[in-house]
């Protein structure tokens, strides 16, 4: 159980993450296939507008956020699953959860270290340019640095770490439900089968 609470875990920080970086979320249609490299003049725009946003300070506010709601995020997980499943006896349910308790000093100090490691910065922005270029042409990026510059701009990069983090919790409040209906349902469909 724990290394599904962990799993969820991370995919809702990835997710979050992602989701913080302004502008991933716009429509973007360009297939993920495999991509040349990007040109000089976009590697400096995506560059720019990366300065422009603030990329380093703004993952560092983003990963606090998610540091902050890691202990409650695990604990939302785990009741979800504990008490989500009638197969549990109440008592089994009770240690589950103090079990859960546990291990969020460790999960908390696993993903700080992870976090902390002063090179991630910097992988994540190369990827950034990656990822922009895939999308977008020197021009927009151009433009969105432009608007990341305006008063709207400063304002959207200021409530994007609290947006990301309130967002994955609700996602987190949303999804967890429902994919632990369709867990327990094919658990018991698993388990009615005749061997």
């Amino acid at each position: 159980m724990m290394k599904k609470i962990v799993a969820i875990l991370f995919a809702a920080l990835s997710l979050a993450l992602f989701a913080a970086v302004p502008a991933l979320a716009q429509n973007a249609q360009a297939p993920a296939a495999k991509q040349a490299e990007p040109s000089p003049a976009m590697k400096v725009a995506v560059r720019d507008m990366l300065e422009a946003i603030q990329f380093p300070a703004l993952t560092r506010q983003i990963f606090d956020q998610m540091l902050q709601s890691v202990p409650a995020m695990m604990r939302q997980a785990a009741v979800q699953n504990v008490t989500g499943n009638a197969d549990v006896k109440e008592k089994r349910q009770q240690q589950a959860l103090a079990n859960v308790e546990e291990e969020i000093p460790l999960a908390v100090t696993t993903l700080t270290e992870v976090l902390n490691d002063p090179t991630l910065t910097e992988e994540l922005r190369a990827e950034m340019v990656q990822l922009y270029a895939r999308y977008y042409t020197v021009q927009e990026i151009e433009q969105l640095t432009a608007f990341y510059k305006t008063p709207l701009g400063r304002k959207l990069l200021a409530t994007m770490p609290k947006l990301s983090v309130e967002s994955v919790e609700i996602s987190q409040r949303v999804l967890i439900p429902r994919v632990n209906a369709v867990l327990e349902k094919i658990m018991r469909t698993s388990t009615e089968k005749p061997d």
